[in-house]
């Protein structure tokens, strides 16, 4: 063996410009791959419907009359790895992945805001600074609330959120039909993150038995708090996922009991994981891969895996099952394998 790389050595030293070769295509492959993974990975890849696939999605009746986005903070893709009853319920026979793709870097308020504005975050350019102390007045880039909400005056929409600066700085102040709602003001009990993602819950629910709740987002956050406090997986983290989980239940349920579940698009998406230690931000799978979930009884969802989904996709997806055309100015797009009235 020693005789093996001493010959080597001295091929690459009487070849200086292969090693010269070598070395730079070892450099591009690093370099390629490190881009990928940080950047390319990060652009949406499916399909931006156009005008006619708008048209036939109507005239097939697979318009969805509402959407309902359970957006689960800092679960990244654990739905995939423990016992979730009402999760599994709701997607048996929706498109389902655990790798889909957050923003870089792999924090809150980046994602919400490609979520809710279909742009990366390059784009909307929102961290948890800026969406804790400023409203948003990017006009370049609405949110799906303020486009649906314009173009339909008389509709109810609710963004319920456990972490404020959503409803501060990612969620436009001026939506017709829009209502914001921040669980801790209405919490008045002792410091529990969990108890707070109750009345997320309830809040929800409240709202779907009294409005038509024609799009409603809301946002937990015990499952972030539990990651920071205690690290992915750990047993508080797979028991705030847990809880989470029987709050989708109960809320899956108040559609129910309106006769909605099978006119009503399903999403839960998380915005990033944690690491194994506790914190996020960085580049490794268990903080950028992250869940996103899509079923309804249309009978246009794929069962199954789609295509590459990354965060900001989430307002195209929205869009399109109301049978609504997306800004030109989004960068998102309905992910292959997802709706077979886009499939080409």
């Amino acid at each position: 063996m020693k005789n093996f790389f001493v010959k080597i050595g001295k091929f690459f030293a009487a070849h200086k410009i292969v090693t010269v070769v070598v070395a730079l295509a070892l450099c591009c492959v690093v370099v390629f791959s490190c881009l990928g993974t940080l950047y390319f990975n990060r652009f949406s890849k499916g399909t931006v419907p156009t005008d006619q696939d708008l048209l036939a999605l109507k005239e097939s009746g697979g318009v969805y009359e509402h959407v309902v986005i359970f957006g689960v903070d800092g679960a990244g893709g654990y739905f995939g790895k423990m016992d979730t009853p009402n999760f599994d319920k709701i997607f048996a026979n929706g498109s389902v992945t655990y790798k889909g793709m957050s923003q870089f870097p792999t924090v809150s308020a980046q994602n919400w805001g490609a979520m809710i504005h279909g742009v990366r975050y390059q784009k909307h350019k929102v961290n948890n600074d800026i969406a804790a102390s400023q409203n948003y007045t990017d006009t370049r880039y609405p949110s799906f609330f303020k486009v649906y909400g314009e173009r339909h005056p008389d509709a109810e929409m609710a963004s319920i959120v456990h972490w404020a600066p959503i409803n501060k700085g990612i969620v436009e102040h001026d939506i017709p039909g829009m209502y914001t709602k921040d669980a801790k003001t209405y919490y008045d009990g002792p410091d529990n993150e969990g108890a707070v993602d109750d009345v997320v819950c309830d809040l929800v629910v409240d709202f779907v038995k009294e409005k038509n709740s024609e799009i409603v987002f809301m946002q937990f956050d015990s499952v972030d708090g539990a990651g920071h406090e205690n690290g992915y997986g750990s047993e508080e983290y797979i028991e705030a996922v847990a809880h989470i989980d029987e709050c989708m239940g109960k809320i899956y349920q108040a559609y129910c009991d309106r006769g909605w579940q099978d006119n009503t698009l399903f999403i839960c998406v998380s915005d990033h994981g944690h690491e194994t230690w506790g914190g996020h931000g960085g580049n490794n799978p268990i903080v950028r891969n992250v869940t996103i979930a899509v079923a309804g009884n249309k009978g246009n969802v794929i069962k199954g895996t789609p295509g590459h989904a990354v965060t900001q996709d989430i307002a195209s997806i929205v869009l399109y099952a109301l049978g609504e055309k997306q800004p030109d100015s989004w960068e998102s797009k309905v992910p292959k394998n997802m709706f077979s009235s886009l499939e080409e």
